[in-house]
């Protein structure tokens, strides 16, 4: 306790004053200094601290929203640290602020912050195949960014973010689990047209796909069997085949000197064309499309379902031209049931899109619609519905509770290494009898199958129920009653 009559005490307490004095007036100071250090960077007017490198012409481009409205990309300013002594070297990117106040107490002279205006993209591993990037000027170089730099306005996809994370952590575990080089699945709501769903899984080391790529309309493969169904949609179409005629697949039919076999090896009976579709019969298809004319008929047919030409996916973004290959000596014989026409995913998902509504002008998009389209079902796209129901037929519980339809197509390709892959495809829609959505399951080069043989049958369609599992409560549909189902 201090005595104010005692002289040490009084000059001991005025030392004290002075003491805390002098602390106070020293806190002040740095709370003064770093505050304003601090608005400096934030109002990017400090010469000594933050650069102005290109930053001036930058601009910021519009937001992207899922059809839920979620944020899949968007810009924001972030700050990055560089040493400038001798030559400029970049020590962090996206700095947090507490990382500059430490480097601000540390007071090297070398250290500079630059204010950046870059480009966030919240679910990137979700969405890095479908918006595209932005250089290092923040223009859009690419995909859906290339377009939304033209234009001012914010873009809402009518992709539904929460779905698609379902579905990628579905696909994830099968394309682990069969060993397949890459995976991609598409879901189209097909009242609206839109793609609610687009995945793609690269599963591969080396050679990987730039994955700003879109792989649905800048691949383009051999579908294999998934063909036959435009066979029979032709032949129905022209008035050249009937239901239930038979057909004798087990005579040799021959392309040029090649004889064409069916795998594995089908009974003596003929077949009908709902048993060419569902035993996936190469010579059924083939003699089915010689009772067209391939020019006139056939090749007519595909070129109005989308197949011939390449076509539109929105945002001015175009898909590959398809490639017409004379595989064997004659493409007639060959695209029938597979082979001769290697075409982008959107392009196989626009046709089977047209015949199973009956809408010829339909065309999946990822821009989010406002109108919603009926179906306009005829007699054959009635007949090939019911046909792909029944071929379709499958042990899982949900091909009965939501009367899936779909067909599986299984192709031999050859790389330009020489090797020897199989693309195998599922696509299916349902309910059959009113269809409200369309999905495409494909993978190249499983090397693991759920049966016996690495088929399509084996590999991407059990693949597609596991995914189904996951996502029927989230769609718009209800357990159909499986005894109502005749269109």
């Amino acid at each position: 306790m201090f005595n104010l009559s005692n002289e040490t005490d009084y000059k001991l307490l005025s030392e004290t004053k002075d003491y805390y004095s002098f602390f106070i007036l020293t806190v002040l100071f740095l709370f003064i200094a770093i505050f304003t250090r601090l608005i400096f960077l934030s109002l990017d007017k400090s010469n000594n601290s933050i650069s102005h490198l290109k930053d001036t012409s930058r601009k910021a481009l519009p937001t992207i929203y899922d059809f839920n409205n979620n944020i899949l990309a968007y810009s924001s300013y972030n700050y990055s640290v560089k040493n400038i002594r001798n030559k400029v070297k970049y020590l962090k990117r996206d700095v947090s602020l507490n990382s500059i106040l430490e480097l601000i107490y540390q007071g090297d002279p070398y250290v500079k912050f630059e204010k950046i205006l870059t480009r966030k993209y919240p679910y990137v591993a979700l969405t890095n195949n479908i918006i595209g990037h932005t250089n290092i000027e923040h223009q859009g170089i690419s995909l859906i960014e290339k377009f939304i730099d033209k234009n001012q306005n914010d873009i809402e996809l009518s992709l539904d973010i929460h779905l698609q994370k379902k579905i990628y952590d579905s696909l994830y575990k099968d394309t682990l689990n069969l060993d397949s080089d890459y995976a991609m699945n598409v879901l189209i709501d097909l009242s609206s047209e839109e793609i609610v769903s687009n995945v793609f899984l690269d599963n591969r080391d080396v050679n990987k796909f730039d994955q700003t790529l879109l792989p649905i309309k800048d691949l383009k493969f051999d579908f294999g069997s998934v063909f036959k169904t435009f066979t029979v949609y032709s032949g129905l179409k022209n008035k050249k085949i009937d239901i239930n005629e038979y057909f004798d697949v087990d005579q040799p039919v021959y392309i040029g000197s090649k004889i064409i076999n069916d795998f594995p090896r089908n009974s003596k009976i003929p077949m009908q064309v709902g048993d060419i579709l569902k035993k996936s019969s190469n010579r059924g298809a083939i003699l089915i499309r010689r009772n067209l004319d391939c020019q006139n008929e056939f090749k007519v047919d595909l070129d109005n379902i989308g197949l011939l030409n390449s076509i539109e996916i929105g945002f001015g973004m175009m898909s590959v031209e398809p490639t017409v290959n004379n595989f064997r000596g004659s493409y007639c014989d060959n695209i029938p049931y597979g082979y001769g026409l290697s075409i982008s995913p959107i392009q196989l998902i626009n046709a089977y899109g047209k015949i199973i509504t009956g809408r010829n002008n339909f065309q999946a998009t990822f821009e989010k619609q406002k109108n919603e389209d009926k179906n306009n079902y005829s007699q054959i796209s009635s007949t090939i519905n019911k046909l792909l129901f029944n071929a379709n037929e499958t042990n899982d519980d949900l091909y009965k509770k939501f009367l899936v339809a779909g067909k599986t197509g299984t192709a031999d390709q050859s790389i330009p290494n020489g090797e020897k892959i199989q693309n195998v495809t599922y696509i299916s829609f349902f309910p059959y009898n009113n269809p409200k959505y369309l999905n495409l399951t494909f993978m190249r080069n499983p090397k693991v199958s759920y049966g016996k043989y690495i088929t399509a049958g084996n590999t991407v369609k059990p693949a597609f129920y596991n995914l189904l599992k996951e996502i029927y409560m989230y769609l718009d549909l209800s357990i159909i009653n499986s005894k109502s189902t005749d269109i």
